[in-house]
C-alpha cells in the first residue's frame, strides 16, 4: 500500500493523536486526513487501492451518532481498513463491533482493530479519570500495533477479518436530559469564540451571553478543554455523580487491546 487514509472524529484531539501515531508508524508516505469532527466533508473520493484507518471515541459504550452520519459517506471496493476506538478507561462495550459493521457496509475490508484508552471527557483535576492519556506508554503501544498491521498486510491476498468482541443487539444508548451540559462562567468569559469553533455539533453560540443548545450537545467537553479562560465548566450534579462512580470503579489502569 502506497497510500493511507486517516479518518477520525476527535473533538478533544485524543483520538486524533492515537490514529496519527499508528499511521505515522506504518511507513506510508502519502497520507490523507479527514477530521470529521472539524471539517464539513462534501466531496469524498472512493477510497480504493489504499489502507484506511478509522478512529472514533466511545460515548457510553457506543459510537457518537454525529460521527456515524458522516462516516457512512466514505465508500470503498474492498480496500483494507483498520478500526480503532478510544475510551475513557471504563469499557468500550460494543463500539468496536459497531465500527466494524459500519466499515464493512461502506465496502471496506476490516483487517485489524484496536481499543485504546484516552482521558475521559468527564475527567477533571479534582477527579482525574485516565488523565493525560494517551501517554508515552500508549504511544509505544501504537507503534506495536502498527507493526502487527504491517506484518498482516504483507499477505494481502490472504487477508482475514479479525474476531472483534461485542454483542448484538448493541448496548442501548443512554441519553442524559438536555439541561445536562457544560456551562459558562460569564465573569471569566471574554467571548473569544474558541468554544464555538471547537464544538463539533454547533451547539454553542454567542449573543449577549454564551448559549449552549443541550439538544445538540454530545458532552464531548471540547469546549471545557480548550477554553483559555477556564470559563467553561461541567459541574452538573448528575455528572458529578457519574464522575464519583468512574473514579471508584475505573481508576485501575487499562491497557490497549489489539485484534489482528
Amino acid at each position: 500500500m502506497d497510500a493511507l487514509n486517516l479518518i477520525y472524529y476527535s473533538p478533544t484531539g485524543t483520538t486524533q493523536k492515537i490514529v496519527r501515531e499508528i499511521g505515522e508508524n506504518l511507513g506510508v508516505k502519502r497520507i490523507s486526513e479527514y477530521n470529521i469532527s472539524e471539517n464539513e466533508i462534501e466531496s469524498i473520493p472512493v477510497l480504493n487501492n489504499s489502507l484506511t484507518i478509522f478512529g472514533l471515541p466511545v460515548y457510553g459504550g457506543r459510537l457518537p451518532l454525529t460521527a456515524i452520519e458522516t462516516l457512512k459517506k466514505f465508500q470503498s471496493n474492498q480496500s483494507p481498513a483498520v478500526i480503532v476506538v478510544v475510551y475513557g478507561n471504563r469499557d468500550y462495550d460494543d463500539s468496536l463491533l459497531e465500527l466494524q459493521e459500519i466499515a464493512n457496509n461502506c465496502g471496506f475490508k476490516v483487517i485489524a482493530g484496536a481499543a485504546f484508552i484516552g482521558e475521559h471527557s468527564y475527567s477533571s483535576n479534582e477527579k482525574p479519570i485516565a488523565q493525560n492519556r494517551p501517554d508515552k506508554q500508549d504511544l509505544e503501544k501504537c507503534k506495536d500495533f502498527s507493526k502487527l498491521v504491517i506484518k498482516k498486510i504483507k499477505h494481502i491476498s490472504k487477508l482475514t477479518a479479525p474476531t472483534i468482541p461485542g454483542n448484538y443487539p448493541y448496548k442501548e444508548r443512554k441519553q442524559l436530559p438536555a439541561n445536562v451540559h457544560p456551562e459558562t462562567d460569564n465573569k471569566r468569559c471574554n467571548k473569544c469564540g474558541i468554544c464555538v469553533d471547537v464544538c463539533p455539533t454547533n451547539a454553542i453560540s454567542i449573543e449577549d451571553l454564551v448559549i449552549t443548545d443541550g439538544e445538540l450537545c454530545t458532552l464531548c467537553c471540547a469546549c471545557v478543554k480548550y477554553c483559555p479562560e477556564e470559563a467553561r465548566t461541567f459541574d452538573h450534579p448528575k455528572i458529578n455523580e457519574i464522575r464519583e462512580r468512574l473514579l471508584l470503579n475505573c481508576s485501575t489502569r487499562k491497557e490497549p487491546l489489539f485484534f489482528v
